[in-house]
């Protein structure tokens, strides 16, 4: 059997032992994975060495890859693969440097969002002293709604957001690091993902639980609210959604195979540590077993 153990008192983040993936994961293992996943929305695996062949088949065990929108950070050999790093070769970076640079849910513009992302860590960037940087930031999305006042449970219902890829990516071209070839993707994908309308209040497609479905750039408005009434209101609730006692924040190790949920958790990447400090990370993106939104997805 494995074992796990919360990080912290944060409502999320949990470390799982026993679980080798190279040398096999049995289905009772498996499950219990799943079901500490489903239950926290984040977990980490430690110490793994795993292939790229051997991360894309433990990602889908959980259900589908989905391929990345952007074809020059996708792993050669292994599309299902997006890399994430500020290394560059031969002139070229090998993968995106900035992902994930404010809080969101990974693809919350498409129709159907994707369940998971499993990010492995390959090279971790360290300061002086050795201590890792570029932590990521989880905030619990259900523990923010449970924590809710009854009259604002009451407000929050039935309210739908407008999330738009087209808004981001204008902000993003703006101040981003990726190369000019990644940026004409983007602008490219702009056509694939027409705004799509959310609801606030989710309820996770698996568990059942009510979560807040916001992300910081991509929701861009109340649906029939004044603009200004709806950004204050947006940035409000963004503001609660990470307070302190609903986040985990993550040290990165080598070997780390870290996995959340895109319901019940958003997430921030912290960039504090140079461009020759070097970062790589593997990311696999899946979908929900009956998911119909199977095209591909895009920064």
């Amino acid at each position: 059997m494995n074992k796990h153990i919360a990080f912290s008192s944060a409502p999320l983040g949990h470390q799982i032992l026993g679980v080798d993936i190279a040398a096999g994961v049995s289905d009772e293992q498996f499950k219990e994975v799943a079901d500490t996943f489903d239950k926290y929305g984040v977990v980490v695996l430690r110490n793994q060495k795993i292939t790229p062949e051997q991360h894309i088949d433990f990602s889908r065990r959980f259900g589908p890859t989905e391929l990345y929108g952007i074809a020059s950070y996708l792993l050669p050999g292994h599309p299902e693969i997006f890399v994430v790093s500020n290394i560059v070769e031969n002139g070229k970076p090998i993968g995106m440097a900035d992902a994930g640079r404010t809080w969101h849910s990974d693809m919350c513009y498409v129709t159907s969002p994707p369940r998971c992302s499993l990010l492995y860590g390959l090279e971790v960037p360290r300061d002086d002293a050795g201590e890792p940087l570029g932590d990521t930031l989880f905030g619990s999305t259900q523990a923010a709604y449970d924590a809710l006042s009854p009259e604002m449970k009451q407000k929050v219902e039935g309210l739908k957001v407008r999330n738009s890829y087209a808004t981001n990516v204008e902000r993003k071209q703006k101040f981003s690091t990726v190369s000019e070839k990644a940026q004409v993707e983007r602008l490219k994908n702009q056509a694939k993902f027409p705004d799509v309308i959310h609801s606030l209040v989710r309820q996770h497609p698996i568990t059942g639980r009510k979560c807040l479905y916001l992300s910081e750039g991509l929701s861009v408005a109340i649906e029939g609210w004044p603009p200004e009434e709806s950004d204050k209101f947006i940035t409000e609730m963004l503001a609660y959604m990470t307070r302190p006692e609903f986040v985990y924040r993550h040290r990165w190790c080598e070997g780390d195979l870290l996995i959340w949920d895109n319901c019940s958790a958003i997430h921030l990447a912290i960039p504090d540590f140079a461009a020759d400090n070097h970062r790589r990370m593997h990311r696999t993106t899946i979908l929900y077993e009956d998911s119909v939104e199977q095209g591909q997805l895009a920064a």
